[in-house]
């Protein structure tokens, strides 16, 4: 992939992470409020509040290094598992909580207008799933920071790279979901290798008509490839006037829509170019420090290859054969409806378990690897033995279960819920220990 460099700029990578509340039994509680007391007092304004009040959310600043981007978000983690111990409260940092509760969602006017057009429970999903968001900084030009919104008065390599970047990712996302799935259980069934993706996403493809975004795919599903800039800054437009239409509905003044700060806040599926000038990838379960790490890792180095290099990203039947294969300056993907119809769905439902979906994320992890310096690659090794393995955390959290009677068909116990909550708390712990280490010194 030897190709004549041109940088643009230093772009930044950020981090976003949720994670439920739980007590010193495993047990889910409402204990987010008691946190972000403590934050406020302590002036750490990088907490904060989600939802529901059994989940939480650190927002990391931005760097242009992942090494210190990734400093950042565990010197916060440390923070907040030290200020949680002193409450009796641990911390859970999976997709799902694998047993049954009821979340208490919050009331804040912008979360009830969700409520009102979801419904209270369906709404209640949210409540149950958290995520990993990374950012990505849009490229150089596109992007007002006064009006927060896309500028069209650019040269048009920047465009292409635009949708490039956003092409590429909505591809990969077979691939990230299945490195971090890690929700095997939601409410205590079994689902899916990502009940959280069959549950947050829903709808047809996803054979879960229940499903938060179930009617809603435009707001909350795999958004479509794109031909030009135009084309996404009109997705953008028509999804806003859509949402506005359902608060008219509603019949409340649209005065409201202030509190979404930018028309680029009204859409929360797996990607969205957000109102911080950045490529916010959001389809993706939380994981442990580790997994978090490398993907960043992935998604910088392959946004930069991008942005700076100019490759064309094309979707095609080669990249059925042969995802993410490169020819000159051309990097292929299978075409939208394989994506979505198909790849999405082995993803959420089978995993590595499904030779399709192993191959995938083989070849992406492949194509990673080669745009990143040697000193990143040891970031990205915990991939590579998911793939020796063909095990990702939610397959090690179903094998646990099974060893505990678990059958495929059947539902586990709150009690059982609650050891593999309390086992994955106690890891974060380590983990954030033992990748802290793994970033010093980084080359």
């Amino acid at each position: 992939m030897a190709k004549e460099r041109r940088s643009l700029k230093k772009s930044l990578i950020g981090f976003e992470v949720e994670l439920f509340t739980i007590n010193k039994n495993g047990y889910i509680v409402d204990a987010a409020d008691k946190l972000l007391k403590c934050a406020k007092g302590d002036k750490n304004l990088t907490i904060k509040k989600e939802c529901a009040s059994n989940m939480i959310e650190i927002a990391s600043y931005p760097s242009e290094n992942i090494s210190n981007t990734m400093d950042y978000l565990l010197r916060e983690l440390e923070y907040l598992v030290s200020i949680a111990e002193k409450e009796d409260i641990l911390l859970y940092p999976l997709g799902t909580y694998p047993g049954k509760f009821n979340p208490s969602m919050r009331d804040d006017r912008a979360y009830k207008i969700k409520e009102s057009i979801f419904g209270k429970n369906r709404w209640k999903i949210a409540g149950r799933c958290i995520g990993f968001h990374c950012h990505y900084d849009l490229p150089r030009g596109i992007f007002d920071s006064e009006l927060r919104i896309l500028k069209m008065f650019v040269r048009s390599k920047i465009k292409d790279s635009l949708v490039n970047s956003y092409n590429f990712l909505i591809a990969a996302d077979p691939a990230l979901a299945t490195f971090m799935q890690s929700s095997p259980f939601y409410q205590g069934k079994y689902f899916g290798k990502d009940s959280r993706v069959i549950m947050y996403r829903g709808g047809e493809v996803l054979n879960n008509k229940n499903g938060l975004y179930a009617n809603f795919e435009e707001f909350g599903g795999l958004p479509h490839y794109k031909l030009t800039a135009l084309d996404i800054i009109d997705i953008i437009t028509t999804r806003y006037e859509t949402w506005k239409s359902y608060i008219k509905k509603l019949g409340l003044n649209i005065k409201v829509l202030s509190l979404y700060g930018s028309i680029l806040d009204t859409t929360w599926g797996p990607l969205k170019i957000n109102p911080h000038g950045t490529l916010e990838v959001r389809g993706m379960d939380i994981n442990h420090p580790i997994y978090i790490t490398g993907i960043g890792t992935i998604i910088k180095y392959i946004m930069k290859k991008l942005q700076e290099e100019f490759y064309a990203v094309v979707p095609s039947e080669i990249g059925i054969k042969e995802p993410f294969k490169v020819e000159g300056d051309v990097i292929y993907i299978p075409p939208y409806p394989y994506v979505r119809n198909e790849l999405q769905k082995l993803s959420a439902y089978k995993g590595l378990e499904n030779d399709a979906i192993f191959n995938y994320c083989k070849r992406f992890l492949r194509f990673a690897q080669s745009t990143m310096p040697k000193g990143h690659l040891k970031l990205t090794k915990p991939f590579g033995e998911m793939l020796s393995k063909r095990k990702t955390v939610s397959d090690e959290i179903l094998d646990f279960a099974k060893k505990k009677g678990f059958k495929k068909k059947g539902t586990i116990t709150n009690k059982l819920a609650a050891e593999i909550t309390l086992n994955h708390s106690e890891r974060l712990l380590r983990e954030i220990v033992s990748t802290r280490k793994m970033i010093e010194n980084l080359i």
